[in-house]
């Protein structure tokens, strides 16, 4: 490692910048982000950039290898040979840290990428050696880090005397932080909730010293395609200490976990009875019980059709911390894959989503409410209630040559889709194999992927 990373404090002088090309300008941008004072030497050319300028930004005029630079933490040139290679060697001479833009040999420091999440802040840098690869890491980076994490920092360096007074000892202390960042109070500084402060308030001044219990997190896993799990989602597993998982997670979804994380499997498979809720209750609560970091993981969204809601009302009542994190949920996102827009213009104002668990009880659902022509109907657990499906809605006047699609394990390498009419819908169920699957039914179906290929395939067999 050649060049140790620092943070400047650009409150304690001046930045001296010479040059006016781009490179000078990028930096001149840069350097005015972060709040430095400038003196920038732009030379003849482009001295018309001035009045754009900030406050903090002053043009100098004079010569940039005589004038007095006593008052500057720093210098930066973009001048170009030769003017460069003088800069440098005074800023040297004057013991300045000095930057030449693309020439870490004339350079006492490089301007890293950075990921600026106020209080928090990434310097990337690759030695002056590939600038461009530590911009694309910077990228994954910046798509890592979640966008109110220097909130969370600006929240705690706000209250550390606080807790300094209420709990002496370091390693309490740090018990405390890794507490709030991993746990309720976090969460709700980072999705932007304002009662984070509140929140952290009242564990300093009446809960310091308490262990407390760990926190469940509700997660949606989304449809089955690890790469559609949200980051935060992403992020929560690979904190996770163990995670209850239901049949609908796949096994890419789990390999995201930490590798020690504890896997408890709490669905049912092949028929067979599963757990029940009171048991997947109980079982979350006792983890949290013992301060552990517990995740629910759901597939879709914990909240649609996921029994998400009876859960997060167990865990409030019995005082557990609970954090949501929402999932795609399996209408979206396997649409999504078959090129379905759920809702079109002047075509589909409407979008319903119900689940077909009980649709064989006639009395369960009010099929002349989904008849509208302008709705999109999704069925969740619809693959054995087709028929059921198929026959209240003709019954209550959707047309029988509307078309529809059953989209089976959607977003899942073994995926299938098969369209075709109304009328037909138990047999496109029959064609696609074993669940999970949704039932899709509106105009909108005559849009998608699978519906454009069959009519290509059947005008193909017409042409032959």
């Amino acid at each position: 490692m050649r060049f140790l990373p620092i943070f400047l404090d650009l409150a304690s002088g001046v930045v001296v910048l010479v040059g006016s090309g781009e490179p000078a300008l990028s930096k001149l941008r840069l350097l005015d982000a972060a709040g430095a004072r400038v003196r920038w030497y732009p030379l003849a050319q482009a001295r018309t950039i001035a009045a754009e300028q900030g406050d903090r930004i002053a043009i100098a005029t004079g010569d940039p290898t005589s004038d007095d630079w006593s008052d500057a933490i720093a210098v930066v040139a973009a001048a170009g040979s030769p003017l460069d290679e003088d800069i440098a060697a005074r800023a040297k001479a004057l013991r300045i840290a000095v930057n030449v833009v693309d020439r870490p040999d004339l350079s006492t420091f490089i301007v890293p990428a950075i990921v600026d999440r106020g209080d928090v802040v990434v310097a990337i840098g690759t030695g002056g050696a590939a600038p461009v690869l530590a911009r694309r890491l910077r990228e994954r980076i910046e798509a890592l880090l979640p966008q109110r994490i220097g909130r969370l920092a600006t929240l705690m360096g706000r209250y550390r005397a606080r807790l300094n007074a209420a709990l002496p000892a370091l390693s309490d202390r740090r018990r405390f932080w890794e507490r709030v960042i991993d746990g309720p109070i976090g969460s709700a500084v980072l999705s932007g909730q304002p009662e984070g402060e509140a929140l952290l308030v009242d564990a300093i001044d009446n809960g310091a010293h308490a262990h407390g219990t760990g926190t469940v997190f509700l997660v949606g896993a989304g449809p089955g395609d690890p790469d559609l799990l949200t980051l935060r989602a992403l992020h929560t597993l690979q904190d996770a200490d163990i995670v209850f998982y239901d049949e609908l997670v796949t096994e890419g979804v789990l390999d995201r976990a930490r590798r020690d994380a504890e896997r408890v499997f709490v669905g049912k498979r092949g028929g067979q009875p599963g757990i029940g809720q009171d048991e997947i209750n109980r079982r979350l609560v006792d983890a949290a019980r013992v301060s552990k970091r517990v995740v629910r993981l759901k597939g879709g969204d914990p909240f649609v059709f996921g029994r998400g809601g009876e859960e997060l009302e167990h865990l409030r009542a019995t005082g557990v911390a609970v954090v949501i994190v929402p999932g795609i949920t399996a209408a979206l996102g396997c649409a999504a894959e078959a090129g379905l827009p759920l809702t079109f213009r002047n075509e589909a104002s409407r979008l319903a989503i119900i689940t077909a668990h009980r649709a064989d009880d006639a009395a369960a659902i009010d099929w002349s409410s989904l008849a509208d022509p302008q709705t999109t109907l999704v069925v969740y657990m619809g693959l054995a209630s087709a028929a059921a499906v198929r026959d209240g809605l003709i019954a209550a006047g959707r047309a029988a040559d509307t078309p529809a699609a059953v989209l089976a394990r959607g977003s899942r390498p073994d995926s299938q889709a098969a369209v075709g009419r109304l009328d037909t819908l138990p047999d496109l169920a029959t064609s696609v194999g074993e669940g999970p699957a949704l039932l899709v039914i509106g105009e909108v179906v005559a849009r998608s992927t699978p519906w454009r290929d069959a009519e290509v395939e059947a005008l193909t067999r017409l042409a032959a």
